[in-house]
């Protein structure tokens, strides 16, 4: 993990999947939105502890049960599939400073926990590891590397993706169009769940 040019790989690759839309920017986007930026933090602490922590357990030896039991895997894909698209439905019927009485922001543990059904974190985290952490001398050392550098692009994008949420609230109501917010998120989630189960 010390050569620069591998550095430069795992960065590279690290901030495109990172940044892209999946669940874990398509929900803080739409909490941002719904709740604001200071109710979202923990959920945005959640996942930039979240991810890198998987990234090490999956690195330490976790990935051979996927290996072993593939229809793990696809339970969990479609699991999460499903809820998804129930998050799509509840999302249709968001407003701008609507608020029901029973909804809120993620928790901090409950973003954390959220990561070992999250597809596109599984994904990523089985990648990162098998590219760049290569066995023999030194690997727990590149695991912990590549952990902590997870963690620093998640700081990046996840709050990016937070301040993305705000920012299409002000644009909705610069333009008048609030009532579009909810089919809007619905339909950015329902485009995620297509990217992890084709």
């Amino acid at each position: 993990m010390f050569n620069g040019s591998l550095v430069a790989a795992f960065f590279l690759a690290c901030a495109t999947a990172s940044f892209s839309p999946g669940p874990n920017n398509l929900m803080v986007m739409t909490s941002s939105a719904k709740f604001g930026l200071a109710a979202t933090v923990p959920h945005g602490i959640g996942i930039m502890i979240g991810f890198p922590v998987m990234v090490f357990v999956v690195g330490f030896g976790l990935a051979g049960m996927f290996e072993a039991y593939p229809w793990i895997n696809t339970i969990m894909r479609y699991g999460a599939a499903l809820y998804f698209v129930w998050m799509a439905w509840t999302m249709l019927g968001i407003r701008i400073g609507s608020v029901q009485g029973s909804e809120r922001p993620m928790r901090l543990h409950e973003a954390a926990g959220f990561q070992w059904i999250n597809p596109k974190a599984w994904a990523m985290a089985l990648s990162f590891v098998a590219l760049f952490v290569p066995a023999g001398e030194g690997r727990l050392l590149n695991l912990l590397l590549v952990s902590l550098g997870c963690a620093l692009v998640s700081f990046f994008s996840v709050g990016t993706w937070m301040v993305f949420g705000r920012g299409l609230i002000a644009f909705l109501h610069t333009t008048g169009t609030e009532k579009y917010l909810g089919p809007i998120l619905a339909v950015l989630m329902l485009a995620s769940v297509a990217l992890f189960i084709v």
